[in-house]
């Protein structure tokens, strides 16, 4: 692998107490990040508890307001219906009436059909202008 040479000094107390001031150091910021990180995610999460509620009363609301629109809207439609059934039948009704004058226009009735004759009879005919035109008296 890798090879180093290592010295000889003077003072190894020094050294160790060197490696052991920086050991201690490094702990001491480990630690520090540590808390700082443990109170960052006690933050966050109480963030994440306060969204989750606002987001479970908005998802209620919501719901609320779509029961509530359905209800209206339920209600809207039914009347609607009710129009279209109404406005159905009365055009039906017109329909009806419509065919009703149509079929007494196409055939007449016994005063039009009597009118008729009637106008026929009251014609003249070849025979009465042959008739004089003197009156007589028949007694």
């Amino acid at each position: 692998l890798g090879s180093f040479n290592l010295e000889k000094i003077a003072s190894p107390a020094e050294v160790i107490r060197e490696l052991i001031c920086h050991c201690l150091d490094t702990i001491a910021e480990s630690q520090a990040k540590n808390e700082h990180l443990q109170k960052e995610n006690e933050r966050l999460l109480r963030d994440w508890n306060d969204v989750q509620g606002r987001f479970e009363k908005c998802v209620s609301a919501k719901e609320a307001v779509e029961t509530d629109l359905y209800k209206r809207f339920i209600l809207v439609l039914n009347e609607k219906k009710a129009k279209i059934r109404s406005l159905h039948k009365l055009l039906n009704e017109v329909q009806e009436l419509e065919k009703n004058i149509e079929h007494k226009m196409e055939t007449p009735t016994c005063s039009e059909m009597t009118t008729h004759r009637d106008a026929i009879y009251d014609e003249s005919t070849d025979e009465d202008s042959e008739i004089p035109s003197s009156p007589s008296v028949l007694t």
